[in-house]
């Protein structure tokens, strides 16, 4: 399988979640559901049921979760969609498994407030300001759909000029998304507003916030969706040879991305309403769970800590409140894009492009594919060989898949090697240079062979 590797790797990461969740219904150290409890407090039949509930709600969620690992096996042909697939299913996993959680811990937490079972030295919190602050909330600006718009018109006014029709399409259909997300953003930014609470101030903080967020999700939906009009015109203006799968595949697999952001925003706000609305807007007493939002996110502005231990898995934890955890936070999360977006690219790349090899008039043979550009003269052949199989070994620096394999690789009996070749598709031309081997070949017999001939015939007599 050409994704074994991702898929061992999915199920290390479903595994190690599921197990550190499912632990959270056995209490440790009095913190059950991320919240601290008195002895007595553990011993009371309604917490008995919260952790029974917690149980079946997340054995339900991790069936679930198992299902989406589906696609794996199918996309087991197209390492790039594979790869795609998995920093995709393991963001929305990493989110999604505390959903099950959280809801638990809003319970557990209202249940402590409400009997008094606190631990340690108590403090007053008051939220007032923070309403205060959410009823300052505002729409984002509607000129941030110029930049979607400007992504859309150019391909049209360029087309115009060289009569590319599948490039004015693109901008058409680019520019229509946009103005349907701005119809869609103007209508939620006039949305009906709810009653959560008898506190008016209450209301007004949550309606506010959550336009505000919906806002946000808009503009940002329509510059995803007018890059991603540019990509699809560049794979099919460059004679692109995906399948009807692979484009349906392609197509679901964009179109969570939009849907995971609509689900992330909706959790959002609904957490904001179970939060303001479960305090009507009055001071709350409590203890050192105060400082845990969600029972797993530590925020405390009085403390200088950094790192923390957790309360929910192993290892340490950052404080949101200091400046230094928000860029650990935040700093994380942008080196993983960093790394993932051009990886995943590449991917792409890798799966969609085929080595090609030219022979100079002066006996230069240059082999072209991305980061892997080989040449060298044929007056340094030692020697040319076509052979049926492949030596084994391991690769040094290069992509690697059930499909191919190019890049450098060290390989038993040869030693270095350049190589650009279809596994399994015998046979193979070897040529061999000063302390260094080149394997190349075609996906069909006949055309190796003919341009095994080819490099043999030119060679210096």
């Amino acid at each position: 399988m050409s994704n074994l590797y991702l898929i061992i790797t999915v199920f290390i990461v479903y595994i190690t979640i599921i197990v550190m969740y499912v632990k959270q219904a056995v209490p440790s150290n009095q913190i059950l559901f991320g919240v601290t409890f008195p002895k007595q407090g553990l011993k009371d039949p309604r917490i008995k049921q919260l952790q029974t509930d917690y149980k079946k709600n997340y054995t339900v969620y991790a069936v679930i979760t198992l299902i989406t690992l589906a696609p794996f096996f199918v996309l087991d042909r197209y390492f790039s969609l594979s790869l795609i697939y998995l920093f995709v299913w393991i963001a929305a996993f990493l989110y999604t498994s505390k959903l099950p959680f959280n809801r638990i811990h809003h319970k557990a937490a209202r249940m402590k407030r409400e009997n008094a079972w606190f631990v340690g030295e108590t403090r007053t919190i008051r939220i007032d300001a923070k309403i205060t602050q959410l009823k300052k909330s505002r729409l984002v600006s509607p000129y941030w759909f110029i930049i979607p718009a400007l992504l859309s018109i150019t391909p049209i006014f360029i087309s115009l000029s060289n009569h590319d029709i599948l490039l004015r399409m693109s901008g058409v259909a680019s520019l229509a998304m946009s103005v349907i997300l701005y119809v869609i953003f103007a209508a939620f930014g006039h949305m009906k507003t709810k009653i959560y609470s008898e506190n008016h101030d209450i209301n007004a903080a949550i309606n506010r916030a959550a336009r505000r967020y919906w806002s946000i999700l808009w503009p940002a939906m329509a510059v995803f969706e007018s890059i991603n009009a540019l990509v699809a015109y560049l794979i099919l203006s460059n004679g692109s040879t995906l399948t009807f799968t692979q484009w349906m595949i392609g197509i679901i697999m964009v179109s969570l991305i939009p849907l995971g952001s609509i689900f992330f925003v909706h959790n959002k706000v609904r957490e904001l309403e179970e939060h303001l609305a479960d305090t009507n807007g009055e001071a709350i007493l409590t203890d050192d769970d105060g400082y845990w939002i969600n029972g797993s996110t530590y925020y405390n502005p009085e403390d200088p800590s950094v790192m923390v231990p957790k309360r929910i898995g192993m290892g340490s934890t950052v404080n949101m409140a200091a400046r230094g955890g928000k860029w650990l936070q935040y700093g994380s999360i942008a080196l993983a894009l960093l790394i993932i977006l051009p990886l995943a690219a590449f991917a792409v790349q890798s799966d969609q492009t085929v080595p090609t090899i030219t022979i100079s008039d002066s006996g230069v043979v240059a082999i072209d594919y991305p980061l892997y550009d080989y040449s060298f003269n044929l007056s340094d052949v030692q020697s040319i060989t076509l052979e049926k199989e492949l030596p084994s070994g391991f690769r040094t620096n290069g992509t690697a898949t059930a499909e191919y394999a190019r890049g450098n690789f060290s390989l038993e009996k040869v030693g270095t090697t350049k190589l650009y070749v279809f596994k399994n598709k015998p046979p193979y031309i070897v040529i061999q240079l000063d302390g260094l081997a080149v394997i190349f070949n075609d996906k069909e017999a006949a055309k190796t062979e003919a341009l095994f001939n080819e490099l043999k015939g030119k060679l210096p007599q």
